[in-house]
């Protein structure tokens, strides 16, 4: 058996240095918290080369006495406990002594630091965990510590480094969590001396966030404000409407420590159960705020994980406040202004077609302070009138339908979007009857005369089968009878399927440069993967420009892509990056096409014409390929008449 004998000191401090220094990032992390603990006001951290060559953290707090230096750069040497009862109630953000004796057993550290009461301060050096010289100096009140080539005395760490750009986007992560956390603190984050981030440090959350997320982001939060059984939520949750393909931007601070909590997160996504669509999470900056002694932060080296005295009781809270928050934000109503339009851009077709048909209301639902005779009342009555007549579109009489030049635009364009292309779509008008005729290859035809070439389209329609939409169900199913069948159809999923394949035929590779370019926030995850696997993008027919902030912007994009904002496909496309989805370089493109046809298919309790599903339902019972949507949803199911008179006993 092999000699039990105990490690050499420096061996044993190599070792526990590596539990809490992880990377440069987590360096950063550990010094700025003694900033904040010493009561600084203002902390700037700078960088160069991913913070492995050169680290700065200078504040503005407390300071240290010159006799007290060399003893805060022993193991287990603090201020902030006494005894073993301190540890039940811990409101500092470090608190065990361990971070400067880390740092600086694998680095070449110099502190500089001077008490207020202080005439001069003192300057220590300190390399590889021994002490190189002590002395006095002059230096503004506060502390700055210096940290340079981080493990060079660890080969074995310095190699599993990232890349310099990679570390540095982690410490930029890190330095914006510290800022939303401190929201009363300025920070400045400079980086290979250029300034990057400037927080404001007046005391208020939302200008934190504005500060590191940027404003389009802010703009789309809702503030919560919430307290349940002595614990307190506050900070913003994302609208429904602003939710990301990864759960990136989800921070949690417990007492102002940023921390990782599944409990947390299942409560905040629970909340928006029902609200948001698959494949998306929500984000949020929330702090919780309960008893010291309820919750033990000394679990993980690093101190990100904590663990809570009672778990219900948080998610419930988290849930409660994010729930609340988002029905008191669904109620919000913003004014939106239109321009004027110009003389010759007004036409009566267009404002009473629009205005007057939707937006007036039933009668059973006249306003009392609405005059019930008005001179405008009465010519909007007289044009609606002679607009809307009545025209026969079926030999046999058996369906009415009322017409507008604008219904009859809007047919056409929308029938094109299931596949129909611009040379198969014709629409004319018969003088004769003032009827009109409306002929799609891949849709419906409402005429009773015909041209020679529209006889021979109607015989290459009697080879498909035959489908009678009979009505749709919840807004969202189509049902249809087709030999002696019941057949009921998805909308969305069909119309998305028929999306796809279109956009697969027309998706070319070849950029087109954007007049507005995009400015997109990721975070340093989705940076880096834009940036490793930037090849991947480019293929895909998108250019980027990659800023220092962790930001890109969007110079050019397929000329296809139109139902998609660029910032959202870019996120998906990080995500997917992330998930290590390169091997495939198609995936990445149909990827970005099941995005694009989900955004721009008819959407489930969308009120849609009897006539669009109509084609719809031909399309997609005559071609066998749209069987199942791009996320893999059914599109059909189809009860045959058998099993329907089986369970009537009709059998």
């Amino acid at each position: 058996m092999p000699i039990i004998k105990l490690l050499d000191k420096s061996v044993a401090e190599l070792i526990a240095a590596g539990e809490v220094i992880e990377r440069p990032s987590s360096v950063i992390k550990e010094l700025v918290e003694n900033s904040v603990d010493a009561g600084a006001k203002h902390i700037t951290v700078e960088i160069k080369n991913g913070g492995i060559s050169y680290m700065r953290i200078t504040d503005d707090g407390c300071g240290i006495a010159f006799d007290q230096l060399p003893t805060a750069f022993l193991r287990h040497a603090t201020s902030k406990i006494q005894n073993s009862g301190d540890l039940a109630s811990i409101s500092t953000l470090g608190f065990r002594g361990e971070a400067l004796a880390s740092v600086a057993a694998v680095a070449r550290v110099e502190m500089m630091s001077r008490r207020r009461e202080d005439e001069l301060g003192g300057r220590i050096v300190i390399e590889g965990g021994e002490q190189r010289s002590h002395e006095q100096c002059g230096c503004p009140t506060g502390t700055t510590i210096v940290i340079r080539e981080l493990f060079y005395n660890t080969p074995a760490r310095l190699k599993f480094l990232k890349k310099d750009v990679s570390e540095g986007n982690y410490i930029a992560s890190t330095v914006d969590r510290l800022a939303l956390s401190e929201p009363g603190i300025s920070f400045r984050f400079i980086r290979d001396n250029k300034s990057v981030r400037t927080t404001t440090g007046d005391g208020t959350r939302y200008s934190a966030i504005r500060a590191v997320y940027g404003r389009q982001f802010a703009d789309s939060l809702i503030k919560t404000d919430y307290s349940y059984n002595g614990i307190g939520v506050q900070g913003y949750v994302s609208s429904p409407l602003f939710c990301r393909a990864s759960r990136s931007m989800q921070v949690f601070f417990v007492n102002g420590r940023y921390i990782k909590s599944t409990t947390c997160m299942a409560a905040l996504e629970e909340a928006y159960r029902s609200s948001l669509m698959t494949g998306k999470y929500p984000a949020c900056v929330l702090n919780i705020t309960l008893p010291h002694d309820a919750v033990d932060v000394n679990v993980h080296p690093a101190k990100t994980e904590v663990r809570f005295a009672y778990d219900k009781s948080v998610f419930d809270a988290v849930y409660l406040a994010v729930k609340n928050a988002l029905l008191m934000g669904a109620d919000r109503r913003k004014e939106i202004s239109l321009p004027e339009k110009k003389s010759d851009d007004y036409t009566p077709e267009r404002y009473f077609t629009r205005t007057a048909r939707l937006n007036e209301p039933k009668p059973e639902q006249q306003r009392l302070d609405e005059p019930k005779d008005t001179q405008g009342a009465d010519l909007r009555e007289i044009y609606l009138k002679n607009l809307k007549k009545p025209v026969s579109l079926h030999s046999g009489g058996q369906r009415p339908y009322t017409a507008s030049a604008e219904k009859t635009r809007s047919i056409a364009e929308k029938d094109a979007a299931f596949g129909g292309s611009a040379e198969s779509r014709r629409e004319t008008s018969d003088d004769s009857d003032g009827g009109f005729r409306y002929i799609g290859a891949d849709s419906f035809r409402h005429t009773e005369k015909e041209t020679p070439s529209e006889q021979s389209q109607s015989e290459h329609s009697q080879s498909e089968k035959d489908i009678r939409v009979i009505g749709e169900f919840a807004a969202t199913y189509i049902i249809c009878e087709a030999e002696e069948q019941l057949v009921i159809i998805d909308k969305h999923a069909a119309h998305e399927r028929i999306r796809f394949e279109k956009l697969k035929e027309e998706f070319s590779q070849t950029s087109q440069l954007l007049m507005d370019e995009v400015t997109v926030k990721l975070s340093a995850e989705e940076y880096n993967a834009l940036g490793e696997y930037y090849e991947y993008v480019e293929q895909a027919g998108i250019e980027l420009m990659f800023l220092d902030d962790m930001t890109v912007r969007v110079t050019a994009m397929p000329s296809i892509i139109t139902a998609c904002s660029p910032s959202e496909l870019i996120c998906d496309m990080a995500q997917r990056l992330i998930n290590g989805d390169t091997k495939q370089k198609d995936a990445l493109f149909d990827d970005m096409l099941h995005t694009m046809a989900c955004k721009s298919a008819i959407k489930a309790n969308d009120r849609t014409d009897i006539y669009e599903l109509e084609a719809l339902a031909r399309r997609v019972y005559n071609d066998k390929k749209i069987r199942f949507c791009p996320h893999g949803r059914p599109v059909l199911t189809v009860l045959p008449k058998s099993r329907i008179e089986h369970f009537f006993m009709r059998s």
